[in-house]
Formats: C-alpha cells, structure tokens, sequence
C-alpha cells in the first residue's frame, strides 16, 4: 500500500483549518504549522461571530462561483455542527437596507432568483416585521436572504481544527519561514512534504512580498449592551450600506462593525491595537440612525477585527513558481463564511481534479470597487 501524500499547512486560521481538515478526510498525512495558536485574536478569523451570505451582486462569472460556494458552505457548516453536537451556524436570516441606487442589492436579487437559491424583494417597511425598532423612511427596499444567517467564528475554527486532530493530523506551535522553494522552514530545519500550502493570511504578503500583494487592514467591531429581544437567534443579520451587525450572540452583545471609519494598514504581529475613536462614533452613529431605540445602548467591547485584502478582494489559490510542490492560499477579507467549502475546493485543485480559477491567480489586480451604499463612517461626517 503506497504511503500516503504528505502536506505542511503553515497557518490555523479559517483557511488553513479548512484545508487541513478537508486534506486529512481525502488520507493526507497533514502538519499543520501556527505561530501562535488556532483562532488567535492577530489573525483574520478572530471574532465571536461572522456572517453567512449568498449576495455577491450579480453578472460575472467570479460571482456566480462565490454564490455557490456560499450555498455550499451552509450545507458543510451545518453538517458538522450536527456531527459535533453544537450549533456552528445560526439560520437567521440576512437582511439588506437598500438605500440610494442599490446596485448590489438589485443585482443580487437578480442573480439569487436566476440560481433558484430563496430571497425575497420586500417593502421598505418589511423592516419592522424584523427587528423591535428599525427606521425604514430612507430605504427603497428590503433585500432578504432567508437562508442565509451567522456563524459562530473562532468556534467554527476550533471546530475545523479538532475535527482534524482527531483524524490523525498534528499541530506544531512555532515560526515556519519559506525557503527558495516554497518549503517551510522551522527550527532552521526544512519539513518535507510533497506539498506545503501557506494560509498564512496576512503573513503572505511578508513572506511572499515579490508573489502578492496582501495588505493587512485594520476593521472595528464594537458590541452593544442590549436586553434580551434585541439576541441572536431571534434576530437576523443586517446589512446598511458599509456597516453589518447581529444581534447578541453568546451574550457577546449586539454587534455593529464594517466600513466604519478609515481602514489602516497595519502589521499582523501587533498584539495593541485600540480601536478609532472615530469609527466608535461612527457605529454609534450607524446604531442609532437605523435603530433608534439603540442610541444609547452602553459599549460592552471593542476590538479590532483584521483583515487581509488583495487588491481585487478574490480569493488567492496558486503554486509557488518552480517550487514543485509549494501553495499559497487566502487573500479577500471574505473568506470566513466559506470555510469548509473553500478548503473541499483547494483539496480539489491541489489533488489535480479541478483547476484553479484564474481570478485567484497570482499577478497584478484591478482596484476593488464598491457597490454598495455610502458607509456609516461617510454619513456620520455629512451629519455632524
């Protein structure tokens, strides 16, 4: 009996977790590689909770494959959640306030309905059938994906992880740096392996500076002191423009994060990182303009979430340059809801039973465009 193909992971983030744990149920012999432990607060998997999406505008093939994988993830994320006895994935609902011209959310509605996946196209004072207390006098509509909802996030990627050590893989704790060839270097000692596969998040840009380029961004996300009608499950996801939330999950409180503010790049290893004064009062702001009843809800945390984004914000799945054997995978900011279904797909394409989408390629990018609405942070100086 051959033995079996052996892999380095370098990474336990959402996206190593996801490949590792995809690679170790296919009969990999998988080491996974962490430079500080699963699910750590430096990296772009950090928060207690991450939503589950399936808009993604609409005419372009890239956003047909992401819808899909979405659809796909849900199907995983709530398979396992059975599997392990817990609740990784909350079916709630996502709510979308469409203001202005609402391109994305037009679209998306569009392209929901065109792959038979459930949303619906509501009155903009559907709001209120929703949540205790909304404002709905600027929306033109209500865009909701009734399947969709929100994940538990660093539980989701502990989850990955244990499922993975349990199936035979191993966790080193300790720098990996690659060499010439892709291969990873700890100790000063190189870890054989037919593949090593860096899902190193932001670190990619670092290690790989010539490959990609990977900034690391800094995100707010402040939690709300709330009473108990205004939890999650209960309440859905919503959407307003750059800003997204939940309702208390976990007792966490209620969550207000997104395009509040400037985003920064900022160095990954950084362990103090305070949140923007000026994004706290955007989020204040964005509480209490599309949830009165909220506008003087207490702070119970802040924190800075991070993310890594390529240029574009697509995924990154390619070999390293005449390495032979090396990957690197991650990029985008969006990748956490994808999790296992991201992790079956690069199983896939390093396996050879499916070719890696050129949109994940490496090589220059076109500058991210958004069509979403204003964000919070704009509105609240326009109101001051």
């Amino acid at each position: 009996m051959p033995d079996a193909p052996t892999v380095v992971v370098v990474g336990a983030g959402i996206v190593g977790a996801s490949i590792a744990h995809s690679l170790v149920q296919r009969g990999w012999s998988v080491t996974v590689v962490e430079q500080y432990t699963p699910g750590h607060v430096r990296g772009s998997s950090h928060d207690t909770s991450r939503v589950l999406r399936l808009s993604y505008g609409g005419g372009r093939d890239i956003d047909v494959w992401y819808t899909r994988r979405a659809w796909r993830a849900r199907q995983l994320w709530q398979e396992i959640g059975v599997e392990e006895g817990i609740e990784l994935f909350h079916n709630v609902g996502v709510v979308w306030f469409a203001r202005g011209e609402a391109e994305f959310e037009e679209q998306s509605a569009r392209s929901l309905e065109a792959l038979g996946l459930p949303v619906e196209r509501l009155a903009p004072e559907a709001a209120r059938d929703f949540f205790p207390d909304v404002r709905c006098d600027d929306l033109e509509f209500v865009l909701h994906e009734p399947s969709s909802g929100v994940l538990r996030a660093r539980l989701g990627v502990l989850t990955l992880m244990r499922r993975a050590l349990r199936a035979g893989a191993r966790l080193r704790i300790a720098k990996a740096r690659p060499d010439a060839k892709g291969r990873a270097i700890v100790d000063g000692k190189v870890l054989p392996a037919d593949q090593t596969i860096w899902a190193c998040g932001p670190w990619l840009g670092r290690w790989f500076p010539h490959l990609v380029e990977i900034e690391s961004v800094r995100q707010n996300v402040f939690y709300f002191g709330v009473e108990p009608h205004w939890r999650t499950p209960g309440l859905p996801v919503w959407v307003d423009g750059g800003a997204y939330g939940a309702g208390d999950i976990d007792d966490s409180g209620f969550k207000v994060g997104g395009a509040l503010g400037a985003a920064p790049v900022i160095d990954p290893d950084l362990a103090d990182r305070p949140p923007d004064p000026e994004a706290e009062q955007a989020a204040r702001w964005a509480l209490a303009h599309r949830f009165p009843a909220l506008a003087g809800a207490p702070l119970v945390s802040r924190h800075v979430c991070q993310y890594e984004l390529t240029a574009d914000q697509h995924f990154l799945l390619a070999p390293v340059p005449g390495s032979g054997g090396g990957w690197l995978a991650g990029g985008g900011g969006h990748a956490f809801k994808f999790g296992p279904a991201f992790g079956e797909y690069a199983a896939d394409v390093i396996e050879g039973g499916e070719q890696p989408l050129p949109e994940f390629g490496l090589g220059p990018r076109e500058k991210y465009q958004s069509k979403e609405s204003a964000t919070p942070g704009q509105l609240a100086r326009q109101h001051r």
